[in-house]
């Protein structure tokens, strides 16, 4: 059953059957087809490329809740969501064999202006990550009282913690303890900075992957 809606414009609204009434550019009705979805399977390049897009929804997915917070500049885009979305499918989701994957190395949790984090050493043990880094707040967009925050991210399982704000920049060093969880697995682990009222962040850093 269709419904007609007229307005006080005299504009007709709705669908009716295989038909559906829409306002133009111009202001008047106009009558369109009602779009039916496609029963023809997808071809090799569209299944690609929907691989590629389920891959980075699950990517992002996980990490979202930080992303929304640490994404502090939009790369041209008009919101974190679609700053995230945007430079995952085009940097972070490659091919490699015919087959998606993701490169850990370009991995963002943050972005902006704040002075990014300059690594020293980084070490682990079964329970612990230890951390040393450049203090130094002589370069620009760099104090004292930045603070760090830090991503450890297991892939065989997609467990992962993130220590928000756990220590300044002057302090140049900082020990993690592990949660159990990750104790024993392979962890891809970033760092980024906040300035101290944490609004605005850096660009993150890849440390590489700890075994």
């Amino acid at each position: 059953m269709g419904q007609f809606i007229e307005d006080q414009m005299g504009m007709i609204s709705g669908a009716v059957g295989p038909v559906v009434f829409v306002k133009g550019t111009d202001g008047k009705t106009l009558v369109r087809s009602k779009p039916t979805p496609s029963k023809a399977p997808a071809s090799p390049k569209q299944q690609q490329t929907r691989n590629k897009f389920a891959i980075m929804k699950h990517v992002t997915g996980l990490f979202y809740p930080i992303f929304k917070e640490c994404y502090t500049d939009f790369l041209g885009k008009d919101n974190a969501r679609d700053a995230v979305r945007s430079y995952y499918m085009a940097q972070v989701i490659v091919k490699e064999q015919d087959a998606w994957r993701i490169a850990y190395e370009k991995v963002l949790i943050s972005t902006g202006r704040v002075r990014p984090y300059v690594p020293v050493s980084q070490a682990r043990d079964a329970q612990q990550v230890v951390l040393h880094w450049q203090g130094t707040t002589q370069q620009p967009f760099a104090e004292a009282g930045d603070l760090l925050s830090v991503l450890l991210y297991a892939p065989d399982t997609e467990d992962f913690v993130f220590y928000k704000a756990c220590t300044t920049r002057a302090a140049a060093t900082h020990t993690l303890e592990l949660p159990e969880a990750l104790s024993t697995l392979p962890l891809e682990v970033y760092t980024t900075f906040s300035t101290a009222t944490e609004t605005e962040y850096a660009y993150s850093t890849y440390l590489g992957r700890m075994v």
